[in-house]
């Protein structure tokens, strides 16, 4: 809790431009809120609402951060004289703390790039006269659209009603156009789930498949490594249920309550008694069992449905064992009606849980790379610093499907500029480096293998034929000659990646073809490798142990990683033109301590088919 803060000139002087408006009354002075840690000012606003469910004079409290006119500002309904209701752009509206004169229907007044943080002066001004003021005109601009139902227009993203939570397990699935399709195409409105915790997490269960009402398959999720193979026992089964639409108290509010949840049921014609009586029976086992709730939505509001979502909630216990309503036998019947009074005859509070969709399209919308490259199988050769690198950027970005080549262990050394840690130490590069790239992506396959790149005649790893994207990260001399050697059964993208010392210089050499072409690489390449040579050999080298024979090569982590970087966006590249040879050079510029960007050299370019 902090001290009372003192008031500022700032705060004075954005008060003072609301008391002289006509739209805006002041309740009160500003006040320090010891328990919130900052201002509150009360308010009644006037706004343009016609006449309709929301009155034109409306009661409101302002939190205003010390350091106005930074830090946040939050806006309140209060109890007495403010709105009830939830509405979109709103947290839930319920009525909070009773020593508290506001309720906790914080309004979202922040657009655009100013909720991101931004300071983006036309959508929020920034400074003491009208930050304030711009947040009273934002409100009154939502109160006058929530009195109208414009506040989720036609073409706004669609936005979910605000869940309370309070268990830290989360709920994940994977939806999108192809399972919306599947469930399109399914009668099925109920039945069983299988869940699975998250290796390493098990806060965090993902919905793996579904199940008709009397064990029929329907479908699985596509998950990754992470998430299969996980052991029967640990496995959880929960109901599942679904309706037509987005179970909700209008205006926008989720239910709180199993006898809202009913009341919200029975608006879309939805029985839930008898979904969740169905059940019951094989729920009578003295254990608080997870049930989730699906509808369709809409990517955007006046859109068609485009993907199925769902809430999860923890059942209350079901009747088991001696405990059924007091007088009656222990018949199913019975057991049913105490169920359900115990459910439905008081504001038994739903106990939700948090939901994530966990779709690739859902959690990359960030940023992914090009989807020829995220659909590919990458062969990833070297799981040093370059390549392990490399290899968390392309998995990050969307890549799912990778094998990783490598025969050596990781040592403490490796570590000044790898993305391995000390628990990895004596191991193979590849199989850590897998498992480090599983916890990244839950829908990542990669298979690691500790080895070298076969020679002809023996036959490559299946693995290796079946890869369709080749990263060359070893800077060997012997694997490029091995990968001329090999003949893959179609055309595939090749990409070398090699940096000098300190890595100052990167070459970045790109092919297409059914096998690696040497000959061009040389001819390309070898200026630049031997003018990297010949400054390697004017480096005092640092060492690394006793002796003579320990020399490393010396590259900081921070360049490894620009080096990374510069090597995706190569592959980008070279994944889009598909040349027949490309040589790209990068080379920083200004000394160590003293940065001064990376220049692109000119390179050469054989375009395929030329």
């Amino acid at each position: 809790m902090k001290q009372a803060a003192e008031l500022t000139d700032a705060l004075r002087l954005g008060r003072r431009v609301l008391d002289g408006r006509a739209d805006v009354e002041l309740l009160g002075d500003l006040g320090w809120d010891a328990e919130e840690s900052r201002w509150v000012l009360p308010l009644r606003v006037r706004a343009d609402t016609q006449g309709r469910a929301i009155p034109e004079w409306t009661d409101w409290y302002a939190f205003i951060d010390a350091n106005y006119p930074l830090g946040s500002i939050e806006v309140h309904p209060a109890k007495v004289g403010g709105i009830e209701d939830t509405y979109p752009h709103q947290r839930l509206n319920k009525p909070g703390a009773a020593t508290r004169p506001w309720r906790e229907g914080r309004v979202c007044l922040q657009t655009g790039r100013a909720s991101l943080g931004f300071r983006v002066l036309r959508e929020e001004s920034r400074d003491a006269v009208g930050r304030l003021a711009w947040y009273v005109d934002g409100l009154q601009d939502w109160i006058a659209a929530a009195a109208r139902g414009l506040l989720l227009a036609p073409g706004d993203a669609f936005e979910l009603p605000v869940l309370p939570i309070h268990a830290r397990t989360r709920v994940v699935f994977s939806e999108g156009l192809e399972t919306f399709a599947r469930w399109n195409a399914l009668p099925d409105t109920r039945g069983w789930a299988e869940l699975v915790p998250l290796r390493g997490n098990p806060r965090v269960l993902a919905v793996r498949a579904f199940y008709s009402f009397e064990g029929r398959w329907l479908f699985s999720s596509e998950w990754g490594d992470l998430l299969n193979n996980i052991p029967r026992k640990r496995r959880l089964r929960a109901p599942w249920v679904r309706c037509d639409r987005l179970p909700i108290l209008p205006p926008h509010a989720a239910p709180t309550t199993w006898q809202e949840m009913e009341r919200a049921a029975e608006a879309l014609r939805w029985n839930l008694r008898e979904d969740l009586m169905a059940f019951a029976a094989q729920l009578r086992d003295g254990t608080r069992h997870l049930c989730l709730m699906g509808f369709p939505l809409p990517a955007r509001v006046g859109a068609p449905d485009a993907r199925m979502h769902w809430w999860a909630a923890r059942l209350p216990l079901f009747s088991h064992g001696d405990v059924a309503m007091r007088g009656f036998a222990r018949t199913e019947r019975n057991r049913q009606r105490h169920d359900l009074t115990n459910l439905f005859a008081r504001p038994l509070p739903v106990d939700w849980l948090s939901t994530e969709d966990w779709a690739p399209e859902e959690l990359r919308s960030r940023g992914a790379l090009p989807e020829e490259l995220r659909n590919s199988w990458v062969l990833l050769l070297g799981a040093g610093s370059l390549g392990s690198a490399v290899a968390e950027l392309l998995v990050r970005g969307g890549v799912t499907r990778l094998v990783i080549v490598d025969p050596e262990v990781v040592e403490a050394g490796n570590l000044v500029r790898h993305t391995l840690d000390l628990m990895d130490v004596g191991t193979s590069k590849a199989h850590a480096l897998a498992g480090r790239l599983r916890s990244i992506s839950p829908d990542l396959q990669v298979h690691a293998l500790q080895q070298r790149l076969e020679l002809p005649p023996e036959r490559p790893h299946w693995l290796v034929s079946r890869c369709d994207t080749v990263i060359d990260c070893t800077a060997s001399d012997d694997v490029v000659e091995a990968m001329g050697r090999i003949t893959w059964d179609g055309a595939r993208l090749f990409l070398c990646a090699s940096f000098g010392v300190g890595a100052r210089r990167l070459l970045c050499f790109s092919a297409t073809g059914t096998s690696f072409p040497v000959a061009a690489f040389w001819e390309q390449c070898e200026a630049w490798i031997q003018q990297d040579y010949e400054e390697l050999l004017r480096t005092e080298l640092p060492r690394e142990g006793i002796g003579c024979w320990h020399p490393v090569f010396p590259a900081r982590a921070d360049d490894v990683m620009l080096a990374a970087a510069i090597t995706v966006k190569a592959l980008v590249r070279s994944a889009r033109l598909r040349p027949s040879t490309r040589l790209d050079t990068y080379s920083r510029e200004g000394a160590d301590d003293d940065f001064q960007g990376v220049i692109r050299g000119a390179g050469t370019d054989a375009r395929a088919g030329n």
